[in-house]
C-alpha cells in the first residue's frame, strides 16, 4: 500500500447474527448471504447479490444515466474526437480496414465484390474459420468485420482501431498513424475511464460518489497508472517481437524463407507468449482501469490482477460480456429515446407559442440545415443546440463501457479472491487517524 491514508470498505460491514438468533436465522451461504432455512427445509429469505451476483451488471448500466457518469463520458468523447481530428489534419495515415457499416452492407473495403455485400448475412463461425484456414490474411479481416457488424457503436469503434496494428497487412505508415490514434485514446480515457470507473465503484458499494470535479480530481491524479498498465504490457510486446522481425529479414530471401518454413512450428510456440499478452491487453486494459478506480493501485497491481482474472475465469469473462451486450440494447435504447424527446418537446413547447406555420417552417429550416442548405442564423444555432444535446446523450456508451468494466472487474475479482463486492478502497474518513 502506497498510500496510508487509505482502507477498504464494505458497505453495511459483514453481516452477524445474535448469539441467541434461531438457527434458520443464523444460517449463513458460503458466499456470506443468508440462507434462511427452517427445519422443514423451506428457504425463507435469499440473498439475491450472491445467488446472481451478475447482477450487479445491472445496477452498473444504472449507474452509467448519473449525470456525472454522462458528463465524464461526454468529456472523454470529445477529447478522444479532438485528438483524432488533429491526426487527421496533420495527415497521419488512418488505414483502419473496417470503415463504416455501408462499407460492410454494399461494397466492403476490406473483402470487395459479392463477398462484401454478403457479409452480414452468412459471416458465421465456420464461415470464419474456413476464411481462416484458407486465407489467413482475409480471415483476418472477415473476423473484424463480422465481430464490428454485432457490437454496439462504441465498442466497435475499439474494434476497428485495434484492427490495424494487429493486421500482419498494415503498412507501416497506417501502423504509425493508427499507434498515436491509440496513444491518444489510452491517454485520454485513463483520465476519464478512471474517473468513471471511481464514481461507479463507490455507487455500486453504497458510498458517497465524488462528482464531476471530485471524479476529474481523482482521474487526473491516478491516470498515469491506468495508462502505463496498457503502455508496459505493450512494450514488453514490442520486445517479443524483436526476434520475430529478425526472422522476418531472413525470409526476404528465399533460402530465409526455407529455413523459416522449417523452424516455424518452434515460432509459433513464441507467438503463443505474444497471443497472450495482446488479448490481455486488449480484454484486460478496462479491467486494469477499473481495478485503479477500485483499488487505487499502482499499474503493476493492474496488470497482475487483470491478467489474473482474465486467464484464470475466461468463461466468467465471456458470460459477463455478454450480459453486458444483451443490457447495451435497452440502455443504449433509453439514451437515444431520451435524447430525442427532450429535443422533440422542447420544440413542442415552443410550438404552442409559435403558431402551426412557423413552426412548420423552423422544421423545414432544421431538415434544412442537415442537408446544408442556407438558413437563418437562429436555425444554425437551435441545430448546433440540437447536435450538441445528441452528442452529449450519444456519448452515453463510453459511459456505459466503462461502468460495466468496473463492475465486471468486481464480479471476477469475487471469483477469483472472494473478495465481497462491496468493498472499495476509499480515504481515509476524518477522525480515523491512528
Amino acid at each position: 500500500m502506497t498510500e496510508s491514508t487509505e482502507h477498504s470498505t464494505s458497505a453495511g460491514g459483514p453481516a452477524r447474527s445474535a448469539p441467541d438468533a434461531p438457527a434458520w436465522q443464523a444460517g449463513r451461504s458460503a458466499a456470506g448471504g443468508r440462507v434462511g432455512v427452517q427445519g422443514d427445509g423451506v428457504i425463507h429469505e435469499i440473498r439475491w447479490s450472491d445467488a446472481l451476483p451478475w447482477w450487479l451488471l445491472f445496477r452498473a448500466a444504472g449507474a452509467a444515466f448519473s449525470p456525472a457518469v454522462v458528463m465524464l463520458a461526454a468529456l472523454g468523447a470529445l477529447s478522444t474526437w479532438a485528438g483524432w481530428s488533429v491526426a487527421d489534419r496533420i495527415g497521419l495515415a488512418d488505414g483502419r480496414l473496417v470503415a463504416t457499416a455501408a462499407d460492410l452492407v454494399s461494397t466492403s473495403s476490406v473483402l470487395g465484390g459479392d463477398r462484401g455485400d454478403t457479409l452480414l448475412a452468412t459471416a458465421g463461425p465456420v464461415r470464419l474459420a474456413t476464411d481462416i484456414v484458407r486465407n489467413p490474411l482475409e480471415g483476418w479481416d472477415v473476423g473484424v468485420a463480422a465481430v464490428w457488424a454485432w457490437l454496439p457503436e462504441p465498442a466497435a469503434d475499439l474494434v476497428r482501431l485495434l484492427s490495424v496494428p494487429l493486421s500482419p497487412s498494415a503498412t507501416f505508415a497506417q501502423m504509425l498513424g493508427t499507434s498515436v490514434r491509440l496513444a491518444w485514446f489510452v491517454a485520454v480515457w485513463s483520465i476519464f475511464g478512471t474517473a468513471i470507473a471511481r464514481q461507479v465503484a463507490l455507487r455500486l458499494a453504497g458510498e458517497e460518489a465524488p462528482g464531476l470535479t471530485g471524479g476529474l480530481w481523482f482521474g487526473s491524479k491516478k491516470w498515469l497508472s491506468a495508462f502505463n498498465s496498457a503502455a508496459f504490457v505493450l512494450l514488453g510486446l514490442s520486445v517479443l517481437c524483436i526476434p520475430g522481425a529478425g526472422l522476418g529479414l531472413l525470409m526476404r530471401s528465399d533460402i530465409g524463407l526455407a529455413v523459416a518454413g522449417a523452424i516455424w512450428p518452434l515460432v509459433l510456440i513464441g507467438g503463443i507468449v505474444l497471443a497472450i499478452l495482446a488479448i490481455g491487453v486488449v480484454a484486460g486494459w478496462p479491467l486494469m482501469v477499473g481495478g485503479v478506480g477500485v483499488e487505487r493501485g499502482d499499474s503493476f497491481q493492474a496488470i497482475s490482477t487483470a491478467f489474473s482474472y482474465l486467464y484464470q475465469r475466461p468463461l466468467h469473462y465471456i458470460f459477463y460480456l455478454l450480459v453486458a451486450l444483451a443490457v447495451s440494447l435497452p440502455a443504449l435504447a433509453a439514451a437515444h429515446l431520451f435524447a430525442t424527446a427532450t429535443s422533440n418537446l422542447t420544440l413542442w413547447a415552443a410550438s404552442l407559442g409559435m403558431g402551426h406555420d412557423r413552426t412548420t417552417e423552423v422544421l423545414s429550416g432544421l431538415q434544412g440545415l442537415a442537408s446544408g442548405n442556407s438558413v437563418p442564423w437562429g436555425i444554425k444555432a437551435l441545430g448546433f443546440w440540437i447536435r450538441g444535446l445528441e452528442a452529449v446523450l450519444g456519448s452515453f456508451g463510453w459511459g456505459y463501457f466503462w461502468a460495466i468494466s468496473t463492475a465486471a472487474y468486481l464480479l471476477l475479482r469475487r471469483d477469483v479472491d472472494g473478495t465481497e463486492l462491496d468493498e472499495v478502497v476509499i480515504d481515509e474518513l476524518p477522525g480515523d487517524s491512528e
